[in-house]
């Protein structure tokens, strides 16, 4: 069984929730940052996992994009999303809000993988509104490590 990992990342924690994610997965897997303008034909895999971070309640348009430009494949493929953001209780309704009704209806599987806040990869603007407005002073990390392994087993449950 084949997987593709596909994902966009602002800040880096996607980045590093996919890659945690292959690194587990027992059978053929590849991960494809969309942000880098990569692409992949998308036919020869079974699995496909989408990972993005949520700002202000919106998806990375790169995301939207390749599930806009892949919908035919997408719709026979086994499709999960896992999205990193604060509010976990709120993934559903962000799912919801950012990716086609047919799509969120046939996940196989739609996690929360946290967040993180990493002022190395933000401009000077971005990190002061995150010191001003939120009162956040460092980097951090928030990731929920069980929802990774929750992902990978599923995976490798579906894999045999």
């Amino acid at each position: 069984m084949k997987t593709l990992i596909l994902f966009s990342s602002r800040y880096g924690a996607t980045e590093k929730c996919a890659n945690l994610i292959m690194k587990g997965l027992r059978d053929d897997a590849e991960v494809i940052n969309l942000k880098n303008g990569e692409s992949k034909d998308i036919d020869n895999y079974d699995v496909i996992l989408i990972g993005g971070g949520v700002y202000a309640g919106k998806l990375q348009s790169e995301i939207t994009k390749f599930i806009e430009d892949n919908k035919e494949c997408l719709r026979n493929k086994k499709v999960g999303v896992f999205l990193c953001c604060k509010e976990s209780e709120k993934t559903s309704e962000y799912a919801k809000a950012n990716l086609p009704a047919w799509l969120v209806n046939d996940l196989f599987l739609l996690e929360n993988t946290g967040y993180e806040i990493n002022f190395e990869r933000m401009n000077f603007l971005e990190k002061f509104l995150f010191k001003s407005l939120f009162k956040i002073k460092r980097s951090y990390s928030d990731l929920k490590y069980d929802s990774i392994e929750k992902i990978v087993n599923e995976v490798n449950r579906m894999g045999g």
